[in-house]
């Protein structure tokens, strides 16, 4: 029986500087939505090896923060 975790949803929005925001996931360029795909992909894979007990650290799930452009 396989219990491998896999991602099953992600979201992507933006803010702009009147507070509006704006989701992308939707309409991102196919190049960075494979690119994505790419890393969520590693992400399970790093995941599973944790479960698995085959790295000493934990696996630490990272908050939602928000990344300001300066």
């Amino acid at each position: 029986m396989n219990n491998k975790q896999t991602i099953t949803s992600w979201r992507m929005s933006i803010t702009w500087s009147d507070g509006e925001t704006e989701g992308l996931a939707s309409c991102l360029p196919e190049h960075i939505y494979e690119e994505l795909l790419i890393y969520f992909r590693e992400l399970e894979d790093l995941r599973e090896e944790h479960d698995a007990e085959m790295r000493d650290e934990p696996y630490n799930f990272e908050d939602d923060t928000e990344k300001e452009i300066v």
